[in-house]
Formats: C-alpha cells, sequence, structure tokens
C-alpha cells in the first residue's frame, strides 16, 4: 500500500507538470507578436555585436527581453531610465576604483560595498528598471576589474562598454516596437482583455441556446482558466497610463479574470446538471452575454462602462449565474464616478507630483537591509570561492545572482527549479549541446543568426508565459547568451562553456543556500501575511478620511494606495507559488490559495469604489457638507474600518469583536442626507446624491465579502469542510 501510494504521487505530480507546461505554452492572441518584437530586437543586437566585434555583448542581447512593453512610449522610456541606470552605475565604477582597486584588501572590501549597494538599490528604487540597471552594471564592473591580466585601460575601456553595448540595446528595441506597433496597432492588453470577454460571452450565449460550448472557445476557456491574468497586469504597470487608471484596469483585470474562472466552474457544473435549463435563467444568460459584450466595447475604446443592474433577487436553479452577474456588475465599479469627479473638481488624488526616487519605507524597513544582506552574502560567497580556487571562469556566478534576485515569483522552491532548469536548458541542453553538434558545421554569420533567434524565441515564449513560468524563459537565455555572445568566433573548446555553466550553477546554489534561506517564509504564509496586511491598510486609508488636516492625509492616501496595489501584486505572485509546494498538506494550502483569490477582486473593486469616495471628500466644496450628512458619513467611514479589521482579523486566526452591519450604516447616511433636504424642502443635492450612490456601492461589494470571509472560516474551525485552516506559520 505504501508503494501505491508513493507511485500515485508520483503520478499526479507528473500529471500536474505536464497539465501546467501544456497550459503555459499554448498560444494566445497576441503572443505571436510578443515574441517575434523580442526575436527580431536580440537578433539585431546580436549581428551588430558580431559585426563589429563589441565585447561583452550579452548584456545588450538580454536586455531586449527586459524592455518590451505596452506601447513604444512606455518602452522609450524604459529604455532611457535603463541607460540613466547604467550611466550612474559606470560613474559609481569609475570614481571607486581610483580609491580601492589597488589594494587586495580595499579591493574586496569594493566588491562587497559595492554589491550590497547594488542589491539595496534593487529594493529601495522607485522605478525597478533604473535599479535593475545599475546593478547589471556593477555586477558586470566587478567581473572586469578582477581581470588581472589586462591592463587598467582596457579594463575602463571595457566598462565603458557595458554602458554602450545596454545603449545599442535600447535603441534597436526601442526601434523594433515603433515599427510593430505601426504593423499591428491593436495593444497587447486590449487583445487579453477583449478576447477573455468574448470567451465568456459565447460561453453564456450557448448556455442560453442549451448548446454545448463550440470547441474552439471551449479550448479559450480553458486555456484562460488555467493562465490567469498575470501578464496583463505585468503590461498595466509596464504602461505609460496614470497611477489611477492602471490601478482601475488592475481592477478590471482582477475582476474579467475572476469572471473567466467562475465561467469555467459554471461549465463543469453543467456537466453534472441534469434538469433542463429553466426558460428565465435562458433570458438572464443572453442579457448578461449582452452585458458582456458591451463591456467589451466599452473597455476596448476606453470608453466608461454602463452601470449593470443585475436581478440578484430573483432565483435560480444554474450554480454560478448570480456569482457571474454580481462580477460583471463589480466591473463598472472599478470606474465608479471618475468622470463627475474630474467634471466636478480637480481630483486630488489624482494630482500627481514629481515621481519619488525611492520608496516610501526606503530608510525605516528593515526588510530592505534584509534582502541587500541576503543578495550580498550569496554572491560573495560564489566570489569567495571561485577567487580561492582560481577558477576565473566561474565568475559568471555574480551577475547570475543579481538576476535571480530580480524574479517577483513567491516561494524559494518555484525560484530554485526555475533558475535550475533555464541553466540546463539553456546553458547545458542548448548551449554546451549547440558547441557539440551544431556549431562545428556553420562557418558564417547567418547559421549562428538562425540558431540564435530560434533559442531566443523559444526564450521569448516562454518568457511571455504566466509569472508562474515566465522566469525560466529569462534564465534560458541568460545561460545561452553567456556562453555564445562574449566571444566573436565560433569555440571549439567545451571548457569555456562548461566554465560559464558552472558559474550559473555556483550562483544558483549559493542563491539557494543562503538567499532563500535567509528570512523568507512559505508561500501561504507571505500570501496570508499580505492579503491580511491589504485588509489593514485598507482601514487606515478610511480612517485617514476622517483628518481634518487634509494635506498630509492626501499624502498619506496616496502613499496607502499605492501600497495597496503592490500588495495586490504580493498576493498573486504567492498564489502562484503556491502550486509548486508539496507535501501532506498541498490540498488545504490550495483550498486556501483559492479561497483569497476569489476574495482578491472584491477587494481591489472596494479599493477603486473607495477612492472615488475619497475624491468627493477631499475636494473643497465638500467642506460645506450638510452637517447630518457628514455626521454619518463619518460614521460610515468608521464601519468600513471596523468591518475590514475584522476581516483581517478572521483570516489571521485573531479574536473578532462586534461587527457592524455596513449595509444598515449606508442606510443610516441615505436617510440622513434625504430627511436633511427634505426639512429645507429641496431636493438633495448632486455631490450628496453622488456620495450617497457611492456609499451604497461600498456596502454592496464589502456586505457579502465580510459574509463569505467570515462563513468560510467559521466552517473550517467547526469541521464542516474536510481540511481545517492553516494558521499562519504553519505552512
Amino acid at each position: 500500500m505504501a508503494e501505491a501510494t508513493q507511485s500515485n504521487a508520483v503520478d499526479d505530480a507528473g500529471k500536474f507538470f505536464w497539465n501546467f507546461l501544456k497550459s503555459e505554452l499554448t498560444p494566445y492572441p497576441g503572443r505571436a507578436w510578443v515574441v517575434g518584437r523580442v526575436t527580431i530586437a536580440a537578433t539585431i543586437v546580436m549581428v551588430v555585436i558580431m559585426t563589429f566585434q563589441i565585447p561583452l555583448g550579452y548584456q545588450g542581447a538580454i536586455f531586449t527581453l527586459f524592455l518590451t512593453r505596452e506601447n513604444p512610449t512606455a518602452t522609450f522610456r524604459a529604455g532611457f531610465h535603463t541607460v540613466v541606470g547604467f550611466l550612474a552605475g559606470t560613474a559609481y565604477t569609475v570614481l571607486s576604483v581610483m580609491l580601492l582597486i589597488d589594494d587586495p584588501l580595499t579591493h574586496f572590501l569594493w566588491v562587497a560595498i559595492s554589491l550590497f549597494i547594488a542589491f539595496y538599490l534593487l529594493h529601495i528604487i522607485a522605478d525597478y528598471g533604473t535599479a535593475v540597471a545599475f546593478g547589471f552594471m556593477v555586477s558586470g564592473s566587478i567581473i572586469l576589474w578582477d581581470q588581472t591580466i589586462t591592463n587598467v585601460n582596457t579594463r575602463v575601456t571595457n566598462t565603458l562598454w557595458l554602458l554602450g553595448v545596454v545603449a545599442i540595446g535600447v535603441g534597436v528595441t526601442i526601434v523594433v516596437e515603433f515599427v510593430f506597433r505601426r504593423i499591428h496597432p491593436a495593444t497587447d492588453l486590449n487583445e487579453g482583455i477583449g478576447e477573455r470577454l468574448k470567451t465568456v460571452e459565447q460561453f453564456l450565449r450557448s448556455v442560453a441556446a442549451n448548446q454545448p460550448l463550440a470547441p474552439e472557445w471551449e479550448k479559450r476557456l480553458t486555456l484562460y482558466s488555467t493562465v490567469g491574468a498575470s501578464r496583463l497586469r505585468r503590461l498595466i504597470n509596464r504602461s505609460e497610463f496614470s497611477e489611477q487608471y492602471k490601478a482601475q484596469m488592475s481592477a478590471v483585470v482582477a475582476l474579467v479574470a475572476r469572471l473567466v474562472d467562475t465561467a469555467g466552474s459554471f461549465q463543469l457544473a453543467l456537466a453534472e446538471h441534469r434538469t433542463p435549463i429553466d426558460p428565465a435563467d435562458k433570458v438572464r444568460c443572453n442579457r448578461l452575454a449582452d452585458e458582456v459584450q458591451t463591456l467589451s466595447d466599452d473597455l476596448t475604446i476606453r470608453k466608461l462602462p454602463g452601470v449593470f443592474h443585475p436581478p440578484s433577487e430573483e432565483p435560480t436553479t444554474v450554480p454560478f449565474l448570480s456569482a457571474m452577474e454580481r462580477l460583471v456588475a463589480y466591473i463598472p465599479g472599478a470606474f465608479a464616478g471618475s468622470d463627475a469627479v474630474r467634471e466636478f473638481v480637480t481630483a486630488p488624488l489624482d494630482e500627481e507630483g514629481s515621481a519619488p526616487l525611492f520608496v516610501s519605507d526606503a530608510f525605516s524597513n528593515i526588510a530592505h537591509v534584509q534582502f541587500a544582506l541576503r543578495g550580498t552574502l550569496a554572491a560573495l560567497a560564489c566570489y569567495i570561492t571561485y577567487t580561492a580556487i582560481d577558477w576565473r571562469g566561474l565568475s559568471t556566478a555574480i551577475p547570475t545572482c543579481f538576476i535571480t534576485a530580480l524574479t517577483t515569483v513567491g516561494s524559494s522552491r518555484q525560484k530554485q527549479v526555475l533558475r535550475f532548469g533555464g541553466a540546463v536548458v539553456g546553458g547545458i541542453i542548448i548551449g554546451m549541446g549547440a558547441q557539440i553538434f551544431v556549431l562545428p558545421y556553420l562557418d558564417s554569420i547567418s547559421g549562428f543568426t538562425v540558431l540564435f533567434a530560434a533559442v531566443t524565441a523559444i526564450s521569448a515564449w516562454i518568457g511571455s508565459a504566466s509569472a508562474r513560468l515566465s522566469y525560466l524563459g529569462v534564465q534560458l537565455a541568460l545561460a545561452f547568451y553567456l556562453i555564445n555572445l562574449q566571444e566573436f568566433t565560433i569555440q571549439v573548446s567545451l571548457s569555456i562553456a562548461r566554465d560559464r555553466v558552472f558559474g550559473v550553477l555556483l550562483g544558483l546554489l549559493s542563491m539557494w543556500l543562503i538567499f532563500d534561506r535567509l528570512w523568507v517564509r512559505s508561500a501561504l504564509d507571505e500570501m496570508q501575511t499580505a492579503f491580511v496586511r491589504n485588509l489593514e491598510m485598507f482601514a487606515e486609508l478610511a480612517e485617514e478620511l476622517l483628518d481634518p488636516d487634509q494635506v498630509p492625509a492626501i499624502l498619506r492616501i496616496r502613499q496607502l494606495r499605492d501600497r495597496i496595489n503592490a500588495g495586490f501584486e504580493a498576493v498573486r505572485a504567492q498564489a502562484d507559488a503556491i502550486l509548486f509546494e508539496f507535501g501532506p498538506m498541498r490540498q488545504r494550502k490550495l483550498q486556501i490559495r483559492e479561497d483569497i483569490r476569489r476574495w482578491q477582486p472584491s477587494v481591489r473593486t472596494l479599493l477603486q469604489v473607495q477612492m472615488t469616495s475619497a475624491q468627493y471628500i477631499l475636494s473643497k466644496p465638500l467642506k460645506d457638507m450638510p452637517q447630518p450628512t457628514d455626521e454619518a458619513r463619518v460614521a460610515f467611514e468608521k464601519d468600513i474600518a471596523v468591518v475590514m479589521r475584522a476581516m483581517a482579523n478572521v483570516v489571521s486566526g485573531k479574536p473578532v469583536g462586534m461587527v457592524p452591519d455596513i449595509r444598515l450604516s449606508a442606510a443610516r447616511m441615505r436617510e440622513a442626507t434625504t430627511n436633511y433636504y427634505r426639512g429645507l424642502g429641496a431636493p438633495v443635492s448632486d455631490e450628496s446624491a453622488d456620495l450617497m450612490g457611492l456609499a451604497d456601492s461600498l456596502a454592496t461589494i464589502l456586505a457579502p465579502l465580510y459574509d463569505d470571509i467570515r462563513d468560510t472560516f467559521a466552517a473550517r474551525t467547526q469541521g464542516i469542510v474536510a481540511q481545517p485552516q492553516l494558521a499562519p506559520g504553519q505552512a
């Protein structure tokens, strides 16, 4: 029986892995365009490097994988920040080596200090691209200035070429992006949202017609349900949109992704639905399909979606239909009142000053120092190892340590799998395999160009998957480029490739033993902590609206909004990471993961509606708000804070006190405002009416969310479900 259990576990893991790869590598609309842009840009960079024999060419090629953005404008900005980061890194290197490079002790101190600065800036600089560029420059310079066989002039020249080769990569990528956007004007973000909504629409129409879903649409529904929407979120984060619009579109993407997931569950439930669908439910499906079609058209042309009022009071015998109606009704809520706010008065929270250089807690959060120490110790361990044994070919371990710290995927196990897989596939199988079986038969750059383009296309295809796998593509490309894009001739000896691959493996080993072991927790613990922290920050945001001093309140609300949005991404990343964690508690972890993923879109929508409400509250004309309305509004915001903290306590396993009825609180606010204007014999003002509507929207979303969270954890505590809840720290 033990052998049978072990065999079943292996079979289950194998099936999971195969289905995972199949879903991640399946084509989707727009994927071929992304891969084509990256492949062409990297190949052009390679040809320029080989033709003019530019040293350290792998840096220019690898940045083509990092720079692809939603549009040419965003790509230009990212490229500009990259060049600025390399300029800063070049200036730092040249100035610091003048002071510390001569003596062996000060040289070692220079290496340690440089690594710490690079890792620390990676965590605290607000513009991530600038921090990455600075770190790449520093890690490359450490290798260059350890080459004692070359003179100082050569090392300075190569240091400057580090900047030059990246500038070439940036310029080529921007040009390729511009040309492709002329050829293919539709954005990847619009296509991604539109295709998902069309898939849901077709599914609903098939249900209304009592017909099976067409194979093409069924395949798309399965694909989108499995892959998720992490790539769409990445496109939003890299776009040139305002921060407010990014937050709104992030909420829309989260809701659309949840809508697709619910449609997938709906389809599975229909397979077990033995009785015919009621005609009234068919009408509701058609009505919802029409609304989804309208919603898709509006979002495609960036038009504010109209409000959808689902027949929530009507009973239904079809599972998940009501849930889909609520999700579709939530999507316009992400933009609730935004037009009215802009027409009413300049929205205080939309006013964007100069972007800060550092994150808000750059010098107060110990986590930044811990991250820098982890990275520095891992890279120093590699440096000491290959220096002590005088094996300079292993120096690729230094950039490997830095690039493996860039990923935002959650668990250390997931990072380890993707790092090692990329090194093996890109370095040993493809890199060294090409040197043995392919490169000896090539006698021109044309043949190498075909090989390079093919490997880059494979890397870009993997890199355009979801966050669960995309990092493998970057690692694959890095390993291949390190082997084949540093010299200008075909290598006749495998020793160079061997040293570089071993250097990559040394870096991965050091990151696993040091970086992934210090101050880290399981993905489930991190996911629960991030979700709870988001709820607590939401409560703080509601309380900030009660501060009579608006200037610091506006600043604090902006910071909380940005931190909550960053928290959403942290929850998403850890949710992906849990899939890579196995063990006896795996099913329990997956259930908790699904619950939090179910609640996340509602919290996103709550944030957007709350921010719209904050725009009204912080606007100057509302200082003259009627006293009864203002008192009811204050009580409502206090109740929101109490409910959000109650949800945080439920998720974290803490005791929960009395929780107010948020629907009743919103009703009191409406009643107080209505009675006030009725006493004056005047109609309710537009501003007060908008505030009442926003309060109703908040209550409509928050009340069922709290009930769901409370009931879910109460059921686990009472043993109603098979798997009990994991307390934080027990994962």
